[in-house]
């Protein structure tokens, strides 16, 4: 083939994979369309469709160029095999079976699309004003909902929780810009004022955990010298003010010993494990029935009978910790090694945190803090098994990119910061 016809052919490759890839991150962030391909099943296997579709494409596109990092090839490859497995042999083979697949389709796709493509600084800033356009159109839904309906998370998802984490991941691109170098003054108030009403959102969102998260957030910046301590006690006073009396006009129900939230998340660290050590290998299958189980379980936290605790475990099926989740219900080889490659990962964010390149087109911590920010959601949060949560954490681990090696052969995937 000559050689204008191959670019031509390698031009349309690249927009295809970049077009499905932006076209996925906008259906993850509206949930729009919103399809239930089978009746009954829970699993959103029309966004796994989009994020798996989105994946061959930009795979297909890639095989135009050189590969990437063996080790993560592998270690995708041997999650998606064990979870596969999980699925297959799990309580209820046909709908873990599918919640598997759309736990891959999204995590894998979302991390191999972000390696393939956003890969150049122009690429990657282009990526930046694509967020910071989505979340302000994420929030201005969510304030339409709180208006008309009352609920903030309404129109955006079923569920308050991975509407919050979805707000609080897309953080990276305001911080991207109050990080980045020399960034004028009218994208540097643009950004404040996304994160200040994103605040808000939050509130009104009436959830615990992602209004303390920022908190914690603005300590890491701190410690990493993005902005000064005081600078951090000024912002934090208001702030504080703001949840001391959120909390103190939350209803009974929610803040008390007997309260679901909080028997049900304490319990699980027992029940969880007690899961996984009855089937350590494969789990039983993501969102598997669990009340079977509870004949042999002795329950240990006192505010709580036995019939309330099955009564949970049989509505809600998972552990709302996304670690516990996968130790009871994958099993403990595949939780491993999620587990030791998103430390990996984050060690290598750390160490580029510490001493950040300024020509970087994206700051180490402006994926640092919104990933921090995502795993600490994730303790109260199955968040992984929402595709709409799930892509976009992935995609900024995806963007931390791998380490440079003087001598090594630097491929596509090889552009780190």
């Amino acid at each position: 083939m000559p050689l204008a016809g191959r670019r031509r052919e390698q031009s349309r490759a690249r927009l295809a994979a970049w077009a499905c890839f932006l076209a996925t991150t906008l259906h993850l962030a509206f949930l729009r369309p919103n399809i239930t391909l089978i009746t009954g099943e829970r699993a959103k296997v029309f966004s796994g469709l989009l994020c798996a579709l989105c994946l061959a494409v930009c795979l297909l596109d890639a095989r135009r160029r050189e590969a990437g990092s063996r080790t993560e090839v592998l270690v995708s490859l041997a999650l998606a095999a064990l979870m596969a497995a999980s699925g297959l042999a799990g309580l209820t083979p046909f709908s873990s079976s599918l919640r598997g697949f759309v736990v891959l389709a999204s995590g894998l796709g979302g991390f191999w699309c972000a390696r393939l493509l956003l890969t150049t600084p122009e690429a990657r800033r282009f990526f930046v004003r694509f967020s910071l356009a989505t979340l302000a159109g994420v929030l201005l839904v969510g304030l339409i909902s709180h208006l008309v309906w009352g609920e903030v998370h309404r129109a955006l998802d079923v569920n308050q929780h991975p509407a919050a984490a979805r707000i609080l991941l897309l953080w990276f691109a305001p911080l991207a810009v109050l990080l980045g170098p020399d960034a004028p003054p009218l994208p540097r108030l643009g950004a404040w004022l996304l994160l200040g009403l994103s605040y808000l959102v939050l509130y009104l969102n009436i959830l615990r955990s992602t209004l303390v998260i920022p908190l914690l957030l603005g300590v890491q910046a701190a410690l990493f010298k993005a902005w000064r301590w005081r600078y951090l006690l000024l912002a934090a006073l208001p702030l504080s003010l703001a949840i001391l009396y959120f909390f103190l006009h939350l209803p009974p129900e929610r803040t008390g010993k007997s309260a679901e939230p909080i028997y049900y998340r304490v319990e699980n660290y027992r029940f969880s494990l007690y899961l996984a050590l009855r089937h350590p290998v494969l789990g039983i299958g993501l969102r598997a029935p669990r009340e079977g189980f509870l004949d042999a379980y002795d329950i240990k936290y006192p505010h709580v009978t036995r019939e309330q605790f099955t009564e949970s475990v049989r509505r809600i099926r998972t552990s709302e910790n996304i670690f516990l989740t996968f130790l009871a219900e994958v099993g403990i080889p595949f939780t491993l090694l999620y587990v030791f490659a998103l430390a990996t990962l984050l060690t290598r964010l750390v160490r580029r945190a510490r001493a950040p390149d300024p020509r970087a087109a994206l700051p180490p911590l402006a994926l640092l803090l919104p990933l921090t920010a995502g795993l600490l959601h994730f303790q109260v949060l199955d968040g992984l098994l929402h595709p709409q949560v799930s892509w976009f954490f992935h995609v900024l681990l995806g963007l931390i990119g791998r380490d440079r090696h003087k001598g090594g052969r630097k491929g596509v995937l090889g552009s780190g910061f």
